[in-house]
């Protein structure tokens, strides 16, 4: 296998600057920008700061763009300001912490355990943020030719949205964020092939998400005379066991690119929508996480996760509500939810609902000459060959914003073979990321902006 030579120097720099690479991190992990919701929440413009100073020690043009006060965006850029151009997205904000004394440490303090940093955000999504920054600086010190621009991205708000990032950028500065190609986070889970290959899953877009309300009425009377009433809560109780049911019900999409590779994970059947969960159980024993991933990407979800009524023990509620999180694919529009929400309540008195869209599904082709980059970066980084397998995020990012301005965008965000896929990491309590893995990313990137703008 011919790997490149700036590539391979590259790759050297990556491990000599692991303790700046760890340094950084650690002080973006120290920065608290949690995001709630709150439109005053997130102080992304602390992180914005922070990169600022690395940047300008090491000569990066870049410009910090504020949506509102505190909600900064940070852009920086290297290279010919001409195509291609290469765009490696990451955002700032960090989910709440909730019950800090549940935690191991303390959630901010960015200490080092085990090889690992420690704290909220280290891996959502500081962790690209750190890798992605320091693979720039790399690429401008090794002063290697570069026949495009290399563009990095910080965005605000992606935890809540994007009202304040992303979608703030694409409407107001969409020059600022389009390129021929981008690669976000998600995506990079290795897996080995049941022949023994290594492969990569990558994703080529993301599900859309849509919030729906139902709203419950009845009415009320003394919780000593139920019979007096039409009690809320039973309804409810309908509605969430007609929920509970339907996961196991909902249509079954299989176009997803990724259910032709089934074979390489020890599923000989032909897959059809017939035996699907069937084998997904048989897989589970040996792959929980990818039996899981796989039955998001081929349904719809939708999900109870916020239910109220009643305002007093003894007094029989009159109203209540109940909210669920909808998870769509890329084939399933705001009718199709509606139509499934419908079958939902036929029958049960007294329940409608309301549907708000968040995120609509979109994707990026499975063939395409920069997915071939991708692997050849990852298969110089490795030195063997790799498989690349598509998938479909069950969740939702920033790359969805950015699709729409034409460009290829990718969730990938590569983990070394021999990780442990599930540890503690995206929202989770004690969330950690190791160093290596810090490292191994930033080796990523630095080959993929090599191979794709250096014109060779």
């Amino acid at each position: 296998m011919e790997i490149d030579q700036d590539v391979q120097i590259l790759c050297h720099m990556a491990d000599e600057a692991a303790d700046e690479l760890v340094e950084m991190h650690q002080e973006l992990v120290r920065i608290p920008s949690i995001n709630t919701g709150a439109p005053d929440s997130g102080h992304e413009t602390q992180v914005c700061q922070a990169l600022q100073r690395r940047f300008k020690a090491e000569g990066i043009p870049n410009i910090t763009l504020e949506s509102a006060p505190g909600r900064g965006n940070f852009i920086a850029h290297i290279g010919k300001r001409e195509h291609p151009r290469l765009l490696l997205m990451s955002h700032s904000d960090v989910v709440p912490v909730e019950d800090e004394s549940k935690w191991d440490f303390p959630p901010f303090s960015g200490q080092i355990r085990g090889g690992m940093v420690c704290g909220r955000g280290s891996e959502d999504c500081k962790s690209i943020v750190a890798s992605s920054a320091m693979a720039m600086i790399l690429c401008k010190r090794a002063g290697i030719p570069l026949n495009g621009e290399l563009r990095f991205l910080a965005a605000a708000d992606e935890e809540s949205g994007g009202a304040y990032g992303i979608k703030w950028l694409a409407q107001n500065h969409p020059e600022q964020i389009r390129a021929d190609w981008a690669i976000n986070e998600t995506g990079g889970i290795p897996i080995k092939t049941v022949q023994g290959q290594q492969a990569y899953l990558f994703c080529l877009g993301e599900k859309g998400r849509m919030e729906a309300r139902f709203n419950i009425t009845g009415r009320s009377a003394h919780g000593a005379r139920p019979w007096d009433a039409d009690n809320t809560l039973y309804k409810m109780a309908e509605l969430l066991n007609r929920l509970h049911k339907y996961q196991d019900q909902a249509e079954l999409d299989l176009s997803l690119p990724m259910f032709e590779h089934m074979h390489r994970f020890g599923i000989e059947a032909e897959v059809r929508p017939g035996n699907l969960d069937r084998l997904l159980d048989q897989l589970e024993g040996a792959d929980q996480r990818l039996a899981h991933d796989l039955k998001g990407m081929s349904r719809i979800s939708i999900t109870p996760t916020i239910a109220a009524a009643g305002i007093k023990s003894n007094s029989i509620p009159s109203s209540g509500k109940l909210i669920c999180d909808v998870r769509t694919l890329p084939s399933q529009n705001e009718a199709y939810v509606r139509q499934e929400l419908d079958r939902l309540i036929d029958g049960v008195d007294g329940i409608n609902y309301e549907l708000d869209m968040w995120a609509l599904s979109n994707s990026s082709p499975a063939n395409s000459p920069f997915v071939d980059l991708m692997k050849r970066a990852t298969e110089s980084v490795l030195g063997q060959e790799i498989l690349m397998i598509p998938s479909l995020s069950i969740g939702f990012t920033d790359s969805r914003c950015v699709r729409p301005l034409d460009v290829e965008v990718y969730g990938y965000a590569p983990l070394a073979p021999d990780s442990n896929t599930n540890r503690a990491g995206i929202h989770s309590i004690n969330e950690t990321m190791e160093i290596s893995n810090l490292v191994f990313r930033t080796k990523i990137q630095v080959a993929i902006a090599c191979l794709a703008l250096k014109g060779s």
